[in-house]
């Protein structure tokens, strides 16, 4: 069975330790801005990580054939010796989470850390959580309930 990368928000405490720590791991420096994962505060201080689905949307899109599906994982990857940073992908991404590196002029976006996402594991409160598709797809239907059941209130 497969796993993905599931948010809860009403854990999130907006501590920002994911982001920290991916911005450490894929690049070596604690900067929020080079982070594949982002917390966005929406007020009144509702705070929300958002990532990559891994949709693969961008896979097709890109004109040099930088972007694949791990076989391992089921995450899309980018290959830095194939990325010319065009920013196609950027355009087509529905959840806004890649993004063209100012450093490195490549496509960045959340790779699952190969199997290990750092994020999940330094979420101190489990707003992260890596999981089994189905198991996944049973506490989304949860999430997306109560979200939209407050607003039928």
């Amino acid at each position: 069975m497969s796993k993905v990368l599931v948010v809860d928000p009403s854990l999130c405490t907006g501590c920002h330790r994911c982001e920290m720590w991916c911005s450490l791991t894929k690049y070596g420096e604690i900067n929020p801005s080079r982070s594949n994962v982002y917390v966005i505060r929406r007020e009144p201080a509702v705070d929300v990580p958002v990532v990559c689905m891994q949709c693969g949307l961008c896979i097709d899109v890109c004109p040099t054939g930088a972007l694949k599906r791990d076989g391992a994982t089921d995450a899309v990857v980018v290959d830095e010796n194939l990325c010319t940073g065009c920013g196609t992908c950027v355009k087509v991404c529905p959840y806004g989470v890649l993004r063209v590196d100012e450093e490195t002029d490549v496509a960045a976006k959340c790779d699952l850390c190969s199997g290990s996402p750092a994020c999940v594991s330094h979420c101190p409160h489990g707003a992260l959580r890596y999981e089994d598709a189905g198991k996944a797809a049973a506490r989304r239907r949860e999430i997306w309930a109560m979200a939209h059941a407050v607003r039928i209130r």
